[in-house]
Parts: structure tokens; C-alpha cells; sequence
């Protein structure tokens, strides 16, 4: 497959590109009657010098009906980690996920970002957890012991664009697409991780965004700290929630305060095994927080923690399972965890108090320990929202009990931005889009085809 190359030696990349054009072929996983087409277009791997190269894998879905399109629309399906190719290659995926209402008005455009599946995927050498290293130290010998795991891992992951996986460059890239595609603007729907690089886009290149929608919002203007208490809290609501419909199911059979302590215990004591293997309380406390993204697998976290009180973690052993490494080098990339060591066992106490279902675990803390001395610098530093006038009307998306993203970073979000509106949804599950509120997404969509965003009072 033949690729643009975007001139390194052009920051802004206005001139090279507009003299490119895109090389469009068929997907080789794509079957041969669905329209979807592919390229790789290649961008500076560093932003600020114009140094490197960085192949990207982009995929576009042409309007349905031309005649009713409205322009471009790309998306971030979360992560970070995940490729937005796939979910264009594959027509069920594409259905599922975007939709027919869509597709028919926009050209859909998915770019895995650098790092990530067909875009020089990072590749780390060993594993991203030692389950010899406390990631809740309680003193200063803990604290260090986690820091030198931390970077022992960063420094095995290579890769071209390694130490330029922020999320700011990977804004600069989606503006490099769309200078490609010979847009002036584009829409943008950032579900979750893309709720980060929606706003890194917004705030750089405000005037090329016809229309933007974050579900899901990671609060930016936080630390890393306070976004891991908050994380916490989520975490403990989003089990209580389990439980309440664990309960109230004649099938589930499970105390499930009573077995998230047995289950943890057991890890600890080596008896939970997956085939031969240990199953630690870490990965105990992953494999359940995963589950409380979605009410449609509550039936198989039910089924997980039966078997699992019998000795058996199989179904919630998360060891690395889903490309962790890439995940973990762009995260911490993202979230600044410099002063926060000495502060670890204290937050640890504080957290655990906030969450004791999982003993302090969730997302964040995970992101926060897991980056703590990691040898790349983050790029973003916490600040509230610095809205352009160019900047379209903001539609924002955020669940009641979310337990990635917990709705006081939405309601943050929507104080910062006067020119938004935030569509509040009654329920669990980690973002509305693609399938936990049909209300909610009816508004995303509305807002996305005529950019006028819903009344002030929309609840769902």
C-alpha cells in the first residue's frame, strides 16, 4: 500500500499536503462488497521539529447518500490503545458502532493512532506488571520499588513514534488527515480516551471543528491525584450497583461485598489460579472493574465470581490481554505524575477508604501508579478549558454512574465550556455511545447532522 508523506521539514503542514492526495484502496480484511477503503498517510513523528516519520493507517466509509452529505466525521472509539480502522473494515462493526443515520450523511474516517494497531503498533519487551511490586506502596522502599518497575517496563517499549505518543501529536495527526482529505473542517466524536483528544484538537485547531461530541469526559483541567480519588468513588457506586442487581436477579446468587473480599483474600493467599498460573488480587480487581463497563456483562461477572470462589479466575485473569503496553505508554504521556510519589501511600489510604470493594482500585489509580517515574515527561498539564470563539456549540455526554468517567468531570467540563450542553443519562455503564442510551445517542446524532445542540433541560 502506497503512502503520502507529509513534508517533516512543514509544521503546520498546510503546504505540502494541499499538493497530496490520499492513495485509496480496498482493506484486505474488508469484504469485497463493503465500500470502506484504506490508506497510510506518513506524519513528523515529532510535532515540534519536524523530525522522524510515523506511518499512519486510516480508513474512510464514504456517505451512503451523497446527495445528503454533510462533510467528514471522525471518531476515537476510547483507550487509548484502540485503532478506528476496524471498526470500518468490518460492516457489522461499522452498523454497531456508528450507525446507519450517520453513515449515510458523512464521510467516516477512522485513523489508528500512531502506536497503535496498523500504525506502528509500540512494542514493549516485557510485561507491564510485576506481581512482585505493591502498586499501593505504603512507605518510601515500596514507593521506589514501584517507580524502577515502571521504568524497567517503559524502556523495553520501542517503537518510531515511542517518545511522541501524547495526545496533543496525535491532534496534530487527525489535522494532517484532514488537510489531506482537503477539508476545511470536520465533525468529531470522542467516546472516552477521545473525549482527551477531543479537547486537545478543540483547543488547538478550534476554527477546523464544524462539530464536536465527548461522551464519556475525562475532566483535564484535574490532577492526576484528584482524578484518582474521584476514580475511586466511581468504582465503589458502579459495584454497589452490581450488587443491587445481582440481588434483585433470580440466577445471580452472589453476595457480592461478601465475594470480592473472599476472592481477593483467596489471591492473595496464591489459591486462585487460571490453568496453572496465579491469579492475583490486581488482576482480580482488573478483571472486574472491566465488567462494570457495560450492565450486558454484569450475567458473566456473576458467573466469573461463582467460579472464582471455587478456585477458578480464569474468566478474570487480565494479565496483559489487550495490549496494555501501548496502553500504558500513551497514558502516561498524557497524565503528569511528577511530585505525586511521596504522596503514594497516603493517596493509597484515601483511596481504599473511598473504594473498599476493591480495595482502592480503578482506572486512574492504575494510570497514576503505573506512571509514576515514568522516563518520558507528560506533555499536558491540568488546566480548565481555554474555549476560542471559533470553537462550534459543544455537545457533551455523561452517564450517572459511569465508572470509568464519573459525571462531576462532565459537570466540570460544562461550567468550563459556556457554549455546551451536557445530556445527562440515568444509568450505569461506561459512555452512552454506541449502547447503553438510546436517548442520549439520539441527541449525539441530532447534534452531529444539524450542529444545533438540544435544549438545556434534556435528560435521559
Amino acid at each position: 500500500m502506497l503512502a503520502v508523506v507529509v513534508a517533516s521539514t512543514m509544521f503546520t503542514c498546510a503546504q505540502a499536503q494541499a499538493r497530496e492526495a490520499i492513495d485509496w484502496r480496498t482493506c484486505p480484511e474488508a469484504p469485497k462488497d463493503h465500500p470502506v477503503r484504506c490508506a497510510t498517510v506518513r506524519v513528523p513523528a515529532d510535532w515540534s521539529t519536524g523530525r522522524g516519520q510515523v506511518t499512519l493507517r486510516i480508513a474512510r466509509l464514504s456517505a451512503a447518500d451523497e446527495a445528503k452529505r454533510v462533510g467528514v466525521l471522525m471518531f476515537n472509539p476510547g483507550g487509548p490503545g484502540s485503532g478506528a480502522v476496524g471498526y470500518l473494515t468490518q460492516p457489522q462493526y461499522a452498523d454497531q458502532y456508528i450507525g446507519k443515520s450517520l453513515m449515510e450523511r458523512f464521510d467516516v474516517v477512522g485513523i489508528d493512532p500512531r502506536g497503535v494497531a496498523g500504525s506502528e503498533p509500540i512494542q514493549c519487551s516485557e510485561p507491564a506488571h510485576d506481581p512482585a511490586v505493591d502498586r499501593f506502596p505504603s512507605d518510601a522502599e515500596g514507593v521506589r520499588d514501584l517507580m524502577a518497575a515502571n521504568v524497567a517496563f517503559a524502556e523495553s517499549c520501542h517503537g518510531t513514534s515511542a517518545e511522541h505518543l501524547d495526545t496533543m501529536s496525535v491532534a496534530h495527526d487527525m489535522d494532517a488527515v484532514r488537510s489531506l482529505l482537503g477539508e476545511q473542517q470536520i465533525s468529531f466524536l470522542g467516546v472516552s480516551y477521545g473525549s482527551m483528544l477531543g479537547r486537545a484538537y478543540a483547543e488547538r485547531f478550534p476554527d477546523r471543528l464544524r462539530a464536536l461530541v465527548l461522551d464519556g469526559i475525562v475532566d483535564r483541567s484535574l490532577g492526576a491525584d484528584e482524578l484518582a480519588v474521584d476514580d475511586a468513588k466511581a468504582v465503589q457506586d458502579s459495584v454497589n450497583w452490581f450488587a443491587e442487581w445481582c440481588a434483585g436477579q433470580d440466577g445471580c446468587g452472589v453476595d457480592v461485598p461478601d465475594a470480592l473480599r473472599s476472592i481477593q483474600d483467596m489471591a492473595d493467599r496464591g489459591e486462585l489460579k487460571a490453568g496453572q498460573a496465579n491469579v492475583t488480587a490486581r488482576e482480580v480487581q482488573m478483571g472486574v472493574n472491566a465488567r462494570l463497563q457495560s450492565p450486558g456483562l454484569y450475567p458473566d461477572l456473576a458467573q466469573a465470581l461463582k467460579a472464582a470462589r471455587q478456585g477458578d479466575g480464569t474468566a478474570l485473569d487480565q494479565s496483559d490481554s489487550w495490549g496494555y503496553g501501548a496502553y500504558r505508554s500513551i497514558i502516561c504521556q498524557d497524565v503528569d505524575t511528577r511530585g505525586i510519589a511521596a504522596r503514594l501511600p497516603e493517596l493509597g489510604r484515601t483511596v481504599r477508604e473511598a473504594a473498599p470493594a476493591l480495595r482502592g482500585y480503578s482506572e486512574f489509580w492504575d494510570i497514576m501508579s503505573g506512571c509514576v517515574g515514568w522516563p518520558i515527561p507528560a506533555r499536558w498539564q491540568p488546566h480548565p478549558w481555554r474555549p476560542a470563539a471559533q470553537l462550534p456549540p459543544v455537545l457533551l455526554v455523561s452517564g450517572a454512574h459511569d465508572v470509568a468517567t464519573p459525571r462531576p468531570w462532565a459537570e466540570n467540563t460544562r461550567r468550563e465550556l459556556p457554549n455546551s450542553m451536557l445530556v445527562r443519562w440515568d444509568g450505569d455503564g461506561h459512555t452512552a455511545w454506541p449502547m447503553h442510551n438510546e436517548c442520549a445517542n439520539a441527541r449525539t446524532v441530532d447534534y452531529l447532522i444539524t450542529r444545533t445542540l438540544p435544549p438545556p433541560t434534556t435528560a435521559c
